[in-house]
């Protein structure tokens, strides 16, 4: 059950050596099944519309198994199973607005609120676990954060431009100065960890990839708002259309999106397709073109 009142009043323990070992585990076999069922994720290029949810949403993410999460006004989480179907609701932050959700690890979504550097996170059942004040580590203005595979955190820190991982504590476990790795100063608004890869989205710049200790190791020139990192594909949407890129083969497609103009946010999860509008939330399948 998850404990009320405001979050900003508790006390709440970092989960142990014990619980953070089976997080990485259930998180490993999680991975391994979403690489497989992403396998053949965009093999098709139509669409179908399976479900059209009426709801008033800011911003929405998804996990590998399919659930998704949208944030309403006054800071309200709510959990949708692949179905569509309510599952989980959380609304125990009383300041400022959730301006990220990341639920790459559905055992830990973790919800970021930039104007008060602070950290939320929740179990798979959105039940409070605990909050991380970057304030304390004398971070700021940290733009975005992310979750790690190894069951730390990403936190970008502008003012020393630095990548820092940091654990629940929190304590900084690493840090790595991009000034020294990069020839222009990233402006972040998205980031995200996927198989074991940091994509950070500069909205001017491009998509910065790094590797799972913090180091850079390419740019791929598609500036956007959000991507998604499967089975090698780069999947982020502009300009009116889904946009695929295989860093493999250096191969791109699209996917035209209805009625692009209204689109808040486009994401690909588990042959599903899902866009969130200002009044609602559609879930298309895609299917294989008979072409």
């Amino acid at each position: 059950m998850a404990p009320t009142g405001s979050y900003s009043e508790m006390v709440i323990t970092p989960p142990s050596n014990k619980i953070k070992r089976a997080q990485l585990f259930l998180y490993g076999v999680l991975s391994v099944i979403a690489l497989f069922v992403h396998c053949s994720l965009l093999a098709g290029d139509t669409i179908q519309l399976i479900k059209r949810i009426p709801i008033k949403g800011r911003i929405f993410t998804t996990d590998p198994t399919g659930n998704v999460y949208i944030v309403r006004d006054f800071n309200e989480l709510i959990k949708l199973n692949p179905s569509g179907d309510s599952i989980g609701q959380f609304s125990e932050v009383r300041k400022g607005r959730i301006t990220q959700i990341d639920a790459s690890n559905p055992l830990r979504v973790l919800l970021y609120n930039a104007e008060y550097s602070q950290i939320v996170v929740l179990d798979n059942l959105l039940s409070l676990k605990n909050q991380i004040r970057l304030s304390e580590l004398g971070v700021f203005n940290a733009p975005v954060i992310a979750n790690s595979a190894d069951a730390d955190i990403w936190v970008w820190d502008p003012t020393t431009a630095m990548l820092l991982k940091i654990d629940e504590k929190p304590r900084i476990q690493a840090s790595t100065p991009l000034r020294m790795m990069l020839e222009f100063p990233p402006a972040p608004i998205y980031m995200v960890e996927q198989d074991r890869n940091l994509f950070m989205v500069d909205s001017t710049d491009g998509i910065l990839r790094f590797d799972q200790f913090g180091f850079f190791k390419t740019r791929y020139p598609y500036p956007c708002k959000e991507v998604q990192f499967m089975n090698h594909q780069l999947i982020y949407f502009k300009d009116g259309v889904l946009n695929v890129y295989n860093t493999r083969s250096f191969t791109e497609k699209t996917l035209s999106i209805p009625s692009p103009e209204t689109c808040l946010q486009v994401r690909v999860e588990r042959e599903r397709l899902y866009i969130l509008r200002a009044d609602c939330l559609e879930i298309y399948s895609l299917e294989e073109s008979s072409r």
